[in-house]
């Protein structure tokens, strides 16, 4: 028997896939261990095996695909516990690199407010000590105004050998046109220091535009120590153990790539976390012939959503992270302040739910941990929509007494409500905060969620998955069977993809095709190159090129695809025609007669990695065999109801449930309030159809 296996190691837990030869799914989770994820990794495949009866090493051994996800590099920028880090800029410039690159409007921590004098600004990925220059400089076509000062180089070099920089990004202006000087940088930095890890602007992103480039390889650099010796490491222990198959990663564009080039590119991991998800949707979207989804991932701090369009997972070329500006391709997940544990608060005589979180220490009231603010967990647990005897399978027991005291001296007393009324208000507000979050993050998509099936996973997604379904007038809604291990599971559904960019500029009427395709070769035999590296054969290699383009005189872009072969007249037409289409789909408007330009050319190179085949589950019969037992469960306007409760694990393929109902799987429940219903495909995943009134 050969299996495949996945591995998700987020901030909490690490959870693990496996499946069989056959296509029966196995899974795990163990407690994820910062200061050596390979810990984690190794007990969660530990458990796998366990689960199998066999030792950690049989296991390894009969395994012929492994995919790895962290959140290992994020973490090291959201907690600064990343290199001792230097930079080296044009002499001139170490004042760009030392404050956020970004207007306080754009940060994703702190105040929105850019006029607010007293908000703080980011601690800088570098102190200012280390943040070296040099005298040399090109101008914006690449020629040599000024040659590379070498004796100041060296001395730039020794500087921060002698301060203990483990990892230095070299950031020269226009090195993305001509990298000779960053590239004899690197080499001086090679002589001088030879213990230490070099990033290059021109290798990490060569485009235009030094805020961009200098941030993106600044933050490669900054991860670069713990992403290479996390990889070195995995792969090491791997080997030892007997693991002889395909070791992958999941990058942050939603792709896989083997370690040699994770290694050679750390950043491509910074986003890595809430990669694979989507892809997951995507499946299950395609599977019941939708494809647009909207994919949510909701845990206990975080209601992250995804989107899927005309069966593509939707990425975003930029994103803010800690004041400086990410400029690799990621798949765009926007993350919301609603999960199990936000809590719940009176302010000014109304209640607010979020976006701050109890965490997972104290955590919500019911853990007994010592947690005093009611939460969303609570909430659920009052409402007799979480079983305070199954959570996680019976693994912990909740406290029920204690989530209503929180409820009744936090919300109830201060709002004059009962405590069942002040949790049903919370169950509401926090519902209606996800969905008005949502609203928001498809309009700036320039969708309708009324035509996307979605898609819910995570621990707490169950739970509220078909009010917020309601609420956004979606027509149909899956709650997959691998919920809480989403990620992890979606990781099987990734392939190999690569993304190359290259600046440029001309108004579309008198651009260079002979220029343009000539970029667009030096970049697919880059992709080439690389995907053959990670043993494709040329047949199985797929290229899809675009333009950046923008109304002659605005300041956003949006991406046009470009057909396959020669760039010509016609091509480039037909790019037009596209980008008119996407502006007119994401702005509201478009006019083609308006001239256009292009300011930036992309390409991907894919293969598509063989997707598991699953076992559908055996046909279910009656679903009265999976009835558990009753219990009261609260229903506006109706209030407590005795709900029907069913054991998730005993419904077959073909079973229908109509509300209320309560279904209890492992790690969630699936709430189904009076009125709806759902139906267990062939793999045990619940599809509800919304029914508006």
């Amino acid at each position: 028997m050969s299996y495949r296996i996945s591995v998700d190691s987020g901030g909490t837990f690490t959870d693990g896939v496996l499946i069989d030869a056959h296509g029966a799914a196995l899974m795990s989770k163990a407690h994820t261990t910062p200061h050596d994820p390979t810990i984690g990794t190794l007990e969660c495949i530990g458990k796998l095996a366990a689960a199998l009866g066999l030792t950690l090493e049989q296991l390894l051994a009969r395994t012929r695909a492994l995919v790895l996800g962290t959140t290992m590099a994020t973490n090291a920028v959201a907690t600064l516990s990343g290199a001792n880090l230097g930079t080296i800029a044009t002499k001139g410039y170490r004042m760009r690199m030392a404050f956020p690159q970004v207007a306080k409007a754009e940060w994703q921590e702190g105040p929105p407010d850019m006029y607010d004098f007293r908000a703080e600004p980011p601690e800088p990925l570098a102190a200012y000590h280390l943040m070296s220059e040099v005298e040399e400089r090109l101008d914006f076509t690449g020629q040599v105004l000024t040659p590379l000062n070498e004796v100041d180089a060296r001395r730039a070099a020794r500087h921060l050998r002698d301060q203990g920089v483990e990892s230095v990004a070299v950031t020269f202006l226009h090195s993305h046109v001509n990298p000779a000087h960053e590239r004899r940088m690197a080499q001086i930095l090679a002589e001088e220091c030879p213990a230490m890890q070099v990033t290059l602007s021109s290798s990490v992103l060569p485009v235009g535009g030094e805020v961009e480039r200098w941030g993106t390889a600044m933050f490669s650099a900054y991860v670069a120590p713990v992403v290479r010796a996390f990889v070195t490491r995995i792969v090491q222990l791997l080997e030892e153990k007997g693991f002889r198959g395909q070791l992958q990663f999941i990058q942050s564009n939603g792709g896989l790539a083997t370690p040699e080039i994770v290694a050679e590119n750390p950043a491509v991991l910074l986003l890595s976390g809430p990669a694979a998800g989507p892809a997951l949707g995507r499946a299950l979207g395609l599977a019941n012939e939708f494809a647009n989804v909207l994919s949510v991932d909701m845990g206990g701090t975080s209601f992250d959503v995804g989107v899927v369009h005309d069966g593509a997972v939707d990425t975003v070329r930029q994103q803010i992270i800690h004041g400086k500006k990410f400029a690799l391709p990621s798949v765009d997940v926007t993350a919301i302040g609603a999960g199990g544990g936000s809590i719940a608060r009176v302010g000014a005589g109304r209640l607010h739910v979020g976006p701050k979180s109890a965490g997972a220490s104290p955590g919500p009231a019911c853990y007994g941990r010592g947690g005093e603010q009611p939460t969303v967990t609570d909430a659920n647990v009052v409402l007799g929509y979480i079983d305070p005897d199954f959570f996680l399978g019976g693994e912990t027991r909740l406290r029920k007494d204690l989530a209503e005291r929180a409820i009744r001296d936090k919300v109830a007393e201060p709002l004059g409500l009962s405590v069942p009324q002040a949790a049903a208000a919370i169950y509401e507000i926090i519902n209606s905060n996800m969905a008005s979050g949502t609203d928001v993050a498809f309009a700036k998509r320039g969708y309708d969620p009324r035509e996307f099936a979605m898609v819910a996973a995570g621990g707490a997604a169950a739970v509220h998955a078909v009010r917020l379904m309601q609420e956004l007038r979606i027509g149909k809604l899956i709650v997959p069977k691998v919920g809480p291990t989403y990620c992890a599971y979606g990781m099987m559904f990734c392939d190999l993809k690569h993304d190359y960019q290259r600046s440029y500029y001309s108004e579309t009427a008198r651009a260079d095709l002979g220029r343009i395709q000539e970029l667009f070769e030096e970049m697919e035999r880059e992709a080439r190159r690389t995907l053959r590296r990670e043993g494709v054969a040329e047949e199985e290699i797929r290229i899809r090129r675009s333009f950046d383009m923008r109304y002659y005189g605005q300041f956003r872009d949006r991406n046009a695809a470009v057909v396959p072969g020669p760039v010509t007249a016609g091509t480039l037409a037909a790019a037009v025609e596209r980008f008119h289409g996407v502006h007119e789909q994401t702005v509201g408007y478009s006019d083609s007669k308006y001239p256009t330009e292009i300011v930036r050319l992309q390409l991907s190179g894919t293969a598509a990695v063989a997707t598991p085949r699953l076992k559908p589950l055996a046909k279910g019969g009656d679903a009265a065999a999976a009835l558990k037992g009753t219990r009261p469960a609260y229903f506006a306007p109706q209030g407590f109801i005795d709900t029907p409760v069913y054991d998730g694990a005993r419904l077959g393929s073909g079973v229908s449930l109509d509300g209320p109902a309560l279904i209890e799987e492992v790690f969630t429940t699936f709430v189904l309030p009076p009125g709806t219903g759902t139906a267990v495909d062939d793999y045990g995943n619940y599809v509800t159809t919304c029914r508006q009134t």
